[in-house]
């Protein structure tokens, strides 16, 4: 008798299956985010893996197909729950799917690395006049003892600003700082059992005029990033290798939510033309906040976004 000809109960093993593909999806592995990837991966028919799911009966053959293909064991005691009485008992005090996709979720690797895939940033205002990037460190070697992942920050800045053209006067608003903001999130909510160390870094005549200030709490820290004269920020910060930020304690299918925002007290507005030469310093101060306003369209601004998500690698 062959382990397809063995075949036996899992209990809730429909939700156990949808939270193994789910976590598939969120990871970013193609071949193990749905029922039909499944099967086109070679791991399970689509029909057979319907039909054990509608029966919650499983063949201990594709028992062990699922389990390598996600990197569990079909003898944990959350996987099957064999005894009725048993499965009841977690039924009723606790969910059984939820303690197995717990301890999956918080399994060591085996056979897999743990790396951090940065999305594109997106840009809320003019991706020429701020924008910014998270990446790997160039030297990271990824290995199943790393406990951290090194992170790089690239910056750009343009000295020229945004302008807005009103009766043949130019206002140009320009920034002289900015906030660099950091969210670890699990499932869509924030966490804090995770550690997020950011550096400070000051500028150079070849990057560009600004520093970055780390300021925050320990479990929520983030960047001021200015110019130290109090002028607008300019110039470019490229990075492929250093410690920018290290994250510590994440687990594949975390995520890290990064955002860039401006306040309009951080604004520096110029003003050319001849529409405004008469006018008074506290009309030329009431235009400058008004210019301000007009750029950012409020108190505060999110000027660019970026996702990084923590997955495993083969």
């Amino acid at each position: 008798m062959t382990d397809n000809d063995v075949v036996q109960d899992v209990f809730q093993l429909d939700l156990k299956i949808n939270g193994l593909v789910a976590w598939g999806k969120r990871n970013g592995d193609n071949k193990l985010s749905s029922l039909r990837a499944l099967e086109k991966s070679e791991v399970i028919a689509y029909s057979t893996l319907q039909s054990a799911m509608k029966a919650q009966r499983i063949s201990v053959g594709d028992q062990k197909a699922l389990a390598g293909a996600y990197g569990f064991d079909i003898e944990w005691r959350e996987w099957r729950d064999p005894d009725s009485k048993r499965a009841m008992a977690i039924h009723q005090r606790r969910d059984s799917a939820e303690a197995f996709l717990e301890k999956f979720h918080a399994r060591p690797p085996s056979g897999v690395f743990l790396t951090v895939h940065a999305g594109s940033t997106t840009t809320r205002v003019d991706y020429r006049v701020a924008d910014y990037s998270f990446a790997v460190a160039g030297s990271f070697e990824q290995s199943m003892q790393a406990a951290e992942i090194p992170l790089v920050l690239s910056l750009s800045f343009d000295e020229r600003g945004w302008s807005l053209v009103y009766d043949a006067t130019i206002l140009t608003v320009g920034l002289k700082s900015v906030d660099l903001q950091i969210f670890p999130m699990r499932d869509g909510a924030p966490i804090g059992d995770v550690s997020v160390k950011l550096s400070e870094f000051t500028h150079t005549v070849v990057e560009g005029n600004f520093q970055g200030i780390v300021r925050g709490l320990h479990e929520r820290p983030w960047w001021i990033i200015s110019n130290p004269n109090g002028e607008c920020i300019s110039g470019v910060r490229r990075r492929n290798d250093g410690r920018d930020c290290v994250c510590e304690g994440f687990r594949a299918g975390d995520e890290v939510q990064t955002r860039m925002t401006a306040r309009v007290s951080d604004c520096l507005v110029s003003v050319s033309g001849q529409a405004f030469d008469n006018a008074s310093e506290a009309q030329k101060k009431f235009i400058e906040h008004l210019a301000a306003l007009e750029v950012l369209k409020g108190a505060e601004v999110t000027l660019a976004e970026q996702t990084l998500k923590v997955v495993e690698q083969p």
